[in-house]
């Protein structure tokens, strides 16, 4: 029972190991790009950051999650972008336009949808995206400040 119980812990001490070895890390500096938004606006990193930080959320139609945090996101949008906030979510899995506009509309999403569809492909993998919602919040001076799952507290960086 003891070798049964050590195995499965080394298993998980491997599998939270191999996560934390995933995706860029803070104080990295964030690859730079330029999508198409859903408006046909072309739309630089560097653009987004003179104006203050920026929040990337790497998502896809079919994530439940990404979903659930739809109003999360509408709400942190809506609290911070007087304060250089941008909320820019980046379809990861290609899929078409039509789609995107379809699902940002369906579900009242009020940030920057950026539907580049191959583009933003090489975007992900520049980011090194695994899953989603991938989050990654980034300082006007281009460096990365979080990068995982979860929303980050916007507290600790915008006041």
């Amino acid at each position: 029972m003891k070798a049964v119980l050590l195995s499965v812990f080394l298993l998980l001490l491997s599998a939270i190991t191999t996560v934390n070895a995933v995706g860029l890390k803070p104080g990295e500096v964030a690859p730079d790009f330029s999508l198409k938004s859903l408006a046909g606006e072309q739309i630089a990193l560097k653009d987004l950051l003179a104006k203050g930080h920026v929040m990337l959320v790497f998502w896809e139609t079919q994530c439940v999650y990404c979903y659930a945090h739809i109003k999360d996101f509408n709400a942190l949008q809506k609290q911070y972008q007087k304060k250089g906030l941008t909320i820019a979510a980046i379809n990861f899995l290609g899929e078409y336009e039509s789609e995107v506009r379809e699902y940002v509309t369906d579900n009242d999403v009020q940030y920057l949808v950026l539907a580049d569809r191959l583009n933003n492909i090489d975007v992900a993998e520049a980011y090194k995206v695994i899953g989603s919602p991938t989050i990654v919040m980034v300082a006007p001076d281009g460096k990365i400040l979080s990068y995982g799952h979860k929303i980050p507290d916007m507290a600790k960086w915008i006041d």
